[in-house]
């Protein structure tokens, strides 16, 4: 196999180690710190997943990996800033390494709409926030680009009810792990769309406080002489009895403040 077909399989089995792995072993003699750099983030990857919380000492191993080399930020990050050049504001730009190779990106709304195809052909982007989502989402949310997506994520304008009634519709969402609606000021009809969702089949954590429904996820509270730990959101319990038991409504996300889409099962 060569680099560009091994680059191929990456690209088009995103969320599996093996073609990052079989990388690394073909870059290892031309780039030797190329296929070191891979290495590191797998084995950090690995190590995050199926971890309640954070682990200190992954997180020390995930801050030793280093920087990719020239020629690996050229044929990825380099590349995808340039598709995005000038889509986003600077502040928004989120370009992110993950098990190697560009995992995370920040993307205009309606610039995906036209364009989520070109930036999947190009990386194994498996996290995205959309930077000022359109209300009108139907577009946004109507792309196969969707399908290889783990965790989602909004800034900018926040999404409005109608953003999740177009996101709970999409029938390339059923990778779907980790879903950020936060500060958002949403109705409370906005959880029941994403409750009542058949295609969000994998959906396994959701960041919903800041609305105007109580958090689904669970809390730390040692009021009424309750011991210091998670306590179940009722308001979770009430979707459940509503829309069934799904997943997510068991879940509860990591309180760091920064968090990666492969922390998650």
């Amino acid at each position: 196999m060569d680099l560009a077909s091994a680059m191929a399989a990456v690209i088009g089995r995103p969320r599996d180690d093996a073609p990052r792995e079989r990388f690394a072993d073909l870059i290892a003699a031309p780039e030797p710190a190329t296929a070191a750099f891979i290495r590191a983030q797998v084995d950090v990857a690995r190590r995050r997943r199926h971890k309640p919380r954070p682990d200190r000492a992954v997180e020390r191993s995930a801050r030793s990996c280093g920087l990719p080399s020239p020629a690996h930020e050229e044929r990825g990050l380099a590349r995808v800033a340039a598709l995005l050049d000038g889509t986003v504001p600077a502040w928004a730009q989120g370009l992110r390494y993950g098990r190697g190779f560009v995992e995370t990106a920040t993307v205009d709304g309606r610039w995906f709409e036209g364009h989520g195809s070109d930036l999947m052909a190009l990386a194994p982007i498996i996290d995205v926030t959309v930077h000022n989502p359109p209300s009108d989402a139907e577009a946004l949310f109507d792309s196969p680009a969707w399908t290889q997506v783990r965790s989602l994520r909004f800034s900018g304008s926040p999404p409005t009810i109608g953003t999740l009634r177009a996101l709970s519709a999409s029938p390339y969402l059923g990778n779907l792990t980790v879903l950020c609606i936060d500060q958002a000021k949403l109705p409370e009809a906005a959880i029941h769309l994403v409750a009542a969702a058949a295609g969000l089949r994998s959906l396994a954590y959701v960041r919903a406080d800041g609305n105007q429904f109580p958090d689904v996820n669970p809390s730390q509270d040692e009021q009424d002489g309750a011991v210091y730990g998670e306590v179940p959101s009722a308001f979770a319990a009430t979707l459940a009895l509503k829309h069934g038991d799904r997943r997510w409504l068991k879940g509860g996300l990591p309180p760091a403040l920064d968090w990666h889409a492969e922390m998650f099962p």
